[in-house]
C-alpha cells in the first residue's frame, strides 16, 4: 500500500508540472496584450509637432493574423493630445501623383481602421477643421499583418494674398483654389479689396489657381514650405479675349440664331449670330456653357466657352404636332386657323415665331412641323365658332406628337341694347369680343340697329369682355361675362361722350401685361389704380390669379381673369425679380377711365 501510494503521488505531481508549463504562458498572453494595447492607445504628449510625421514616428506594430488581408489602423489626436472625432482619414499611394486608396472617419475615441488595405507602401493622412492636417511617412501594409499609425493634427499655415488686374486694381469675386491632387481643398473668393485667405492649404501644395470672369486663369507657384511659414501671394490676372463662334443648322449651313451663355447667372450674356452664323461672346463667359436657339429647331447641345477655341453650336431637328379640328358633333372642320397661344421650353416662356397658320382639309386634319421642343397650347378658330384652346401639348425634337384633338363648340350668344348717357338708344355701334386670344382674331362682330339692339354670336364660355365703340363716345369694355355653349345672356351698355376727355373705360386692376421669357409680367402700372395701391410694380411676374397657376396661360387669358366687375376682388401672387420674394395681394377691381 505504501509503495502504491508513493507511485500515485509521483504520477500526480508529474502531471501537475506538465500542465503548469502549458497553462502559465497561456494565462500571461492576455496580460501582455492588455499592456501592449494600453501603451498603444496612450495619447501623445501635447506638442507643436510638424504637420507631416516622418516614417519613424508612425507606430508600426505587426500583429500576426493568418489568412487576413493587410490592416492599417490607428488614432488621430489634436495638438493638445485629445482624440479627434469625425476627422477624415485617407489612405494614399506613397508618392505623387497621389491616389486615394480609401477614406474613413474617426470614431469618438479618435480611432480609425482600413481592414482590407492592399499590400504595399502607403501614406496615411488626416484632416479636420479647425484642428488641421497630419500625414505619416511611408507605411508598409503587409499581407496578414496589422499596422498601427498615430497622427497628431496641427494647424496649417494657409495661403493669403491679393488679386489684382493689369492696372493693379483689385479684382473682387475671383475664385482661389490650391492645386492639390488627391481630394478637393475648400476654395476662397476675393473680396472687394481683392484680398483672400485659404486656411486649409496643405503644406505640400505649391500651386495656387485663380479664376475670374473676363480674365485668363492664373497659376501661381511657390517653394514648398519646410518652416511652415504662411505664404503671401500677389496674383496678377490678365484680361482674356472675347470668344468667337459659329451657329449651324441640321444641314451644316450657317444660320441666324439667338446665343445664350451662362444662362440664369448674373453674368448671363446674349447675342444673335449674323446671317453667316458668326457670333462673339465676351470674356466674362469663359467657363460657361453656351447654346443656340431658333424657332423651328431644337436647341443646340451646350458647348463650353473656352479661351482660344472657336465655339461651334449646331441646332437640332424640331418636332411636329398632328391632329384634328372638329365641331361639337365630331365632324371635321374643313377650314380653320391655328395659333400658338402659349409656348414654354426648359429655358422659359415665349412665343415660337410660327405665329399662326391657316389649314384646309375636309377631314379637319392638320400637321404643324418645325416646332421647337417644349410645351404648347394651340388655339383653333373657324367661321361661326368661338376660338377654342387645346390642352397642353408636349413636343420633342425630331418626333411627331400625334392624336391631338380640338373641338370647336357652337358658342353662346350675347344680346342687349346700347344707350348714351341720356338713355337714348345708339345705332351703328360696333360690338365684338375683346382679347379672346393672343394669336387669333375673334371673328364675331355686329352693329346695333336703329333701336340700339344687338345680337353677338360665337361667344366663348368666358370669362370674356364685350368691346363696344362708336365715334364720339368712349370705347367701353364690359368684362367678367360668361355664357354657356348654346346659351344666351343679355347685357345692356351705356356709352359716355368723349367731349375731349378720356377715350377708354374698363374695369380691372389698372395694369398692362406682357409675355416675357420667364412668364407673364406687369409691363406698366397705372398711377393710383388698384395694382399700384396694392404695391405691385412693373416687372413683377404673375405666378397665379385667384389661386390658378399662370403656367400655360397666355396674356389674353391673364387679362380676362384680371378684368371683371367693379367692386369685385381678385387675388394675385407675383414674384419680384429684383429681390426674388413672392408677394400675395388682394385687389378690388375699379372702373378705370383713360
Amino acid at each position: 500500500m505504501l509503495v502504491c501510494g508513493d507511485m500515485s503521488h509521483a504520477v500526480i505531481w508529474g502531471f501537475v508540472r506538465r500542465m503548469a508549463a502549458v497553462l502559465i504562458p497561456l494565462l500571461l498572453l492576455p496580460v501582455a496584450a492588455i499592456v501592449a494595447l494600453r501603451a498603444l492607445s496612450r495619447p501623445p504628449e501635447a506638442s507643436s509637432s510638424p504637420t507631416y510625421l516622418p516614417a519613424s514616428r508612425a507606430l508600426q506594430a505587426p500583429i500576426p493574423a493568418e489568412g487576413r488581408t493587410p490592416e492599417v489602423r490607428g488614432r488621430v489626436f489634436d495638438a493638445d493630445g485629445n482624440p479627434v472625432q469625425g476627422a477624415t482619414v485617407r489612405l494614399l499611394s506613397p508618392s505623387k501623383p497621389y491616389k486615394v486608396l480609401g477614406s474613413a472617419p474617426t470614431e469618438s475615441n479618435g480611432t480609425f481602421s482600413f481592414a482590407r488595405a492592399a499590400p504595399g507602401h502607403v501614406r496615411v493622412v488626416a484632416d479636420h477643421d479647425p484642428e488641421g492636417f497630419a500625414s505619416s511617412g511611408e507605411v508598409v501594409a503587409a499581407e496578414g499583418e496589422s499596422t498601427a499609425v498615430t497622427l497628431v493634427l496641427s494647424e496649417m499655415s494657409g495661403v493669403r494674398g491679393t488679386v489684382v488686374n493689369g492696372e493693379q486694381h483689385p479684382v473682387a469675386g475671383a475664385t482661389l483654389s490650391v492645386e492639390w491632387g488627391p481630394w478637393p481643398v475648400p476654395s476662397a473668393t476675393s473680396d472687394d479689396a481683392g484680398a483672400f485667405y485659404l486656411p486649409l492649404a496643405p503644406d505640400e501644395a505649391t500651386t495656387l489657381v485663380a479664376v475670374a470672369r473676363g480674365y485668363r486663369a492664373a497659376h501661381v507657384e511657390w517653394a514648398r514650405r519646410e518652416d511652415r511659414t504662411q505664404v503671401v501671394l500677389r496674383v496678377l490676372l490678365v484680361a482674356a479675349l472675347p470668344v468667337d463662334g459659329d451657329v449651324r443648322n441640321v444641314d451644316g449651313d450657317p444660320v441666324r440664331a439667338q446665343v445664350v451663355a451662362c444662362a440664369g447667372q448674373s453674368f448671363e450674356a446674349r447675342t444673335t449670330s449674323a446671317e453667316d452664323g458668326t457670333f462673339q461672346l465676351p470674356a466674362s463667359t469663359l467657363g460657361c456653357n453656351a447654346i443656340a436657339e431658333r424657332a423651328g429647331f431644337a436647341p443646340s447641345d451646350p458647348a463650353m466657352v473656352v479661351e482660344g477655341r472657336r465655339a461651334l453650336l449646331r441646332l437640332k431637328t424640331g418636332g411636329s404636332i398632328e391632329g384634328l379640328v372638329v365641331d361639337d358633333g365630331g365632324s371635321g372642320v374643313p377650314s380653320f386657323t391655328l395659333g400658338i397661344e402659349s409656348y414654354s421650353s426648359a429655358r422659359g416662356r415665349g412665343l415660337d415665331t410660327g405665329g399662326r397658320r391657316a389649314f384646309e382639309d375636309p377631314r379637319g386634319v392638320f400637321r404643324w412641323d418645325n416646332l421647337s421642343p417644349g410645351s404648347y397650347v394651340l388655339t383653333a378658330s373657324a367661321a361661326g365658332k368661338p376660338p377654342t384652346r387645346s390642352g397642353s401639348i408636349e413636343v420633342r425634337g425630331g418626333v411627331a406628337t400625334r392624336d391631338v384633338r380640338i373641338v370647336l363648340a357652337r358658342g353662346g350668344s350675347v344680346t342687349g341694347r346700347v344707350y348714351d348717357d341720356h338713355r337714348v338708344p345708339l345705332a351703328d355701334v360696333d360690338v365684338g369680343f375683346d382679347a379672346v386670344s393672343s394669336v387669333v382674331d375673334g371673328n364675331a362682330a355686329t352693329k346695333t340697329d336703329a333701336a340700339g339692339r344687338y345680337r353677338l354670336e360665337s361667344a366663348p364660355e368666358g370669362p370674356l369682355t364685350l368691346r363696344v365703340q362708336k365715334a364720339g363716345f368712349r370705347v367701353r369694355l364690359v368684362s367678367g361675362l360668361r355664357v354657356a355653349s348654346g346659351g344666351t345672356i343679355t347685357e345692356d351698355v351705356t356709352l359716355g361722350a368723349i367731349d375731349g376727355g378720356a377715350g377708354l373705360e374698363l374695369t380691372g386692376i389698372g395694369a398692362n401685361l406682357k409675355l416675357a421669357e420667364k412668364g407673364i409680367e406687369l409691363a406698366a402700372v397705372g398711377h393710383e389704380e388698384p395694382a399700384e395701391r396694392a404695391g405691385l410694380q412693373p416687372g413683377d411676374r404673375i405666378l397665379s390669379i385667384d389661386g390658378e397657376s399662370s403656367d400655360g396661360m397666355s396674356v389674353a387669358d391673364a387679362v380676362q381673369r384680371l378684368r371683371g366687375e367693379a367692386g369685385a376682388t381678385v387675388g394675385v401672387t407675383v414674384e419680384r425679380p429684383k429681390t426674388g420674394e413672392t408677394i400675395d395681394v388682394m385687389m378690388v377691381r375699379a372702373t378705370i377711365v383713360r
